[in-house]
C-alpha cells in the first residue's frame, strides 16, 4: 500500500469517528433511584451530550485534527511527521478513556457510565488512524515509545477526570452544613435554635445526642431526654442554606422531637 492511500485511509477514519461523534450510541447512562421508590433509566449519549463532555468530545476533535493532517500531508502541503502519529495515539487513548466503566453511588441514587456499541467501532477506526501513521512516517523507536505514552496518560488521565466528573456532578446528597439553625416561633412557642457539628445536635436545652448522616438521611441518637429512641429523619435543603425535617422514624417521647424538628424551615443562623 503506497504512502499517499495509507493517508487517505487515516484521514476517511478520523472523518468516520467525527461524524459518529454525533450518533447517540457512544456511551449508555443508567441511573437507579431508590429511596421513595424505585426508578430505573437509561439513555444513549453521543460524544457531545451530557456525561460524555468533555473527554468524548475531545476524542471526536482530535480524530477529527488526524484527518487535517493526514489530508494536508497527501496534498503535498507539508511532510508528514509526529503529530500525526502523536495526535493519533491521543484519540484513540481518549476512546479508551471513554470506554472506561465509571459508577458514582450515593444513599439515594447510583450512575453507571459504561461503553454502547459505538466505542468499539471508533477504537478499531482510531487503529487504523495509528497503524496508518506508523506506516506514513515510520518513526523512530523513541516516536512510538513517546505516542504509547500519551496514549496511556491519556487512558488513564481521562477515565479518572470521567470518576470525578461523575462524582462533583451526582454530588453527596447532603442538604446540611456545620452551624447553627434558627426556627421561628408559631403558636406562641419561643424560637428555637439548632446547632450541628457534624457529629452531634443540639436543640436549645431539650434536645441533643450524637447526629450521623448519609446522603438525605440524618440519624439522631443518644438523646438524654429519650435514652434509646432512635430518630432517622430525611433532611432536604431549602432555598439553598436552609434546612426541613421529615420523619421516617422517631419514637423519641411519643413524637415530641419529631414535632420540634418538622415544625417548620430551619433558616440558617448568620
Amino acid at each position: 500500500m503506497t504512502r499517499t492511500r495509507w493517508l487517505w485511509l487515516v484521514a476517511g477514519a478520523g472523518l468516520a469517528i467525527f461524524a459518529l461523534s454525533f450518533v447517540q450510541g457512544w456511551i449508555v447512562q443508567e441511573r437507579e433511584i431508590r429511596g421513595e421508590g424505585y426508578r430505573f433509566v437509561q439513555i444513549f449519549l453521543s460524544a457531545w451530550r451530557g456525561a460524555a463532555i468533555p473527554v468524548t468530545a475531545a476524542a471526536a476533535i482530535s480524530a477529527l485534527l488526524v484527518a487535517v493532517l493526514a489530508v494536508v500531508t497527501a496534498l503535498g502541503r507539508q511532510a508528514a511527521s509526529a503529530p500525526l502519529l502523536l495526535t493519533s495515539a491521543l484519540a484513540v487513548g481518549l476512546i479508551g478513556a471513554s470506554a472506561w466503566p465509571v459508577l458514582q453511588s450515593g444513599h439515594a441514587s447510583t450512575v453507571r457510565l459504561s461503553a454502547w456499541w459505538l466505542l468499539p467501532v471508533a477504537l478499531a477506526l482510531g487503529s487504523v488512524m495509528v497503524v496508518g501513521s506508523v506506516a506514513v512516517i515510520r518513526p523512530a523507536r523513541r516516536a512510538v515509545a513517546g505516542a504509547v505514552v500519551l496514549a496511556v496518560i491519556a487512558v488513564v488521565g481521562g477515565a479518572g477526570g470521567r470518576w470525578w466528573g461523575l462524582q462533583l456532578a451526582e454530588g453527596t446528597g447532603r442538604h446540611w452544613e456545620v452551624g447553627s439553625y434558627q426556627r421561628t416561633a408559631t403558636g406562641g412557642e419561643a424560637t428555637a435554635t439548632m446547632t450541628l457539628t457534624g457529629q452531634t445536635y443540639a436543640i436549645g436545652d431539650r434536645w441533643s445526642g450524637s447526629f450521623e448522616s448519609s446522603g438525605w438521611t440524618v440519624v439522631l441518637d443518644d438523646d438524654p431526654a429519650c435514652p434509646g429512641a432512635r430518630g432517622t429523619y430525611h433532611a432536604h435543603g431549602v432555598d439553598e442554606e436552609d434546612l426541613r425535617f421529615v420523619k421516617v422514624v422517631d419514637p423519641c417521647m411519643d413524637g415530641a422531637r419529631a414535632a420540634d424538628l418538622e415544625a417548620g424551615t430551619w433558616e440558617r443562623a448568620p
